[in-house]
């Protein structure tokens, strides 16, 4: 019996953290993927883009070209492919401004086809004319792919049937670079932190961040929170990232007298593990998203802003006490206050890092990821066969 065929768009782009689960979907046994997306986050400045995925990875996936006036997009080829209805299901950008997917899901409810989308869905709660729109435009589609169970409560809270919308979380690894980065480090040879054991804490602490360098981001608050330490107590910053405020930024951290490290991008897999062994603690500034499961992913605790309408459905996966701890949005003495307890608490951020791996690896790797695009296919293909 053949399997059934998905349009699938990959969402936001076919970027390097995509890669691992590009290839899942692409093995499966279940569905047969025809993979489309973006090959560069065409909405950033240069200087803000996102590395892609192998040569090899995106000769497997159709190119999607699209236009833009300001917010408004139209993909193009999309209407087409489904009122020709050559597949099973047609997975597409759950975005309001993408004229193209109101007109896609018009087309797919006059044809008869299954529509599924695939996005945040909601971020943090709404009211007003902005939900009616969101609840109006999910009402075309067959299912809602979300990556995070808050998107689920407050979809459902608003009146979406909880069973069309399918939680399948996020993933930047496979299982087999799931793992503390300190212990596969020193198994290489590299350099790990000296705080990894209780009698080295008097040693000094190496704090990572790892992200887009934006002003979305806000890194001037770590650059403050830190210069209002003792100089003793200052731990040293490795700062992984690139983007248009790298240049300011080296000069706040350095007027705050912080000892900074800013590496730039850094896409391999060995390089960033080799950077995670020398962090006690992952922060996360302004908004948070994939950082956060990178750290996890490598067993380094993450202290993260809480309530910051920016952050992605990762945000999630720091659970306070358990998993990380959150500092107060925006109020730099709140981060230096959380900062300073963790760092003085080798012992708290062991545990912390072993529960991080632990969530890692029950919900965001690329093999769980894809199971859950998977399992949600399945109870959405189910569901639109039972519709009048």
């Amino acid at each position: 019996m053949a399997r059934p065929r998905i349009y699938f768009v990959v969402q936001p782009t076919v970027a390097h953290y995509r890669e691992p689960l590009l290839r899942q979907l692409l093995e499966s046994s279940r569905y047969d993927f025809d993979l489309v997306g973006r090959f560069k986050n065409s909405e950033a400045s240069s200087a803000d883009t996102i590395h892609s995925a192998a040569e090899e990875v995106l000769d497997k996936v159709r190119p999607l070209r699209f236009s833009a006036v300001r917010q408004f997009w139209w993909e193009h080829g999309q209407v087409r492919e489904i009122w020709r209805g050559e597949h099973d299901a047609y997975v597409i950008a759950g975005r309001i401004p993408t004229v193209s997917a109101w007109v896609a899901s018009a087309v797919a409810a006059l044809r008869g086809r299954t529509l599924i989308m695939w996005g945040h869905g909601w971020k943090r709660p709404e009211d007003g004319l902005k939900r009616r729109i969101r609840l109006a435009f999910y009402r075309l589609t067959d299912g809602l792919l979300v990556y995070g169970d808050r998107a689920k409560e407050l979809g459902s809270s608003y009146g979406v049937p909880a069973e069309k919308i399918q939680v399948i979380y996020n993933s930047i690894y496979p299982e087999s670079r799931i793992g503390a980065a300190r212990e596969m480090a020193a198994s290489a040879g590299a350099e790990t932190s000296p705080r990894a054991a209780d009698d080295d804490a008097g040693s000094p602490a190496t704090i990572i961040y790892s992200s887009r360098l934006t002003a979305r981001h806000r890194l001037d608050l770590l650059a403050d929170a830190l210069g209002g330490m003792d100089a003793e107590a200052r731990p040293k910053v490795l700062i992984v990232g690139e983007g248009a405020e790298r240049s300011r930024l080296e000069q706040v951290f350095a007027a705050h007298g912080v000892d900074a490290e800013f590496l730039g991008a850094v896409y391999d897999y060995a390089e960033l593990r080799a950077l995670y062994a020398r962090a006690d603690l992952a922060v996360s500034v302004g908004g948070a998203g994939l950082n956060v499961t990178q750290a996890m992913s490598f067993g380094v605790p993450v202290l993260a802003e809480d309530g910051n309408p920016d952050s992605s459905p990762e945000i999630e996966a720091v659970l306070e006490g358990v998993t990380g701890r959150y500092y107060q949005s925006g109020d730099a003495l709140s981060l230096r206050r959380v900062l300073a307890e963790l760092l003085a608490s080798p012992e708290q951020l062991r545990h912390l890092g072993e529960a991080s791996l632990a969530v890692v690896r029950d919900r965001y790797t690329a093999e769980k990821h894809a199971e859950a695009i998977q399992n949600a296919l399945d109870v959405l293909l189910s569901r639109a066969a039972r519709r009048p």
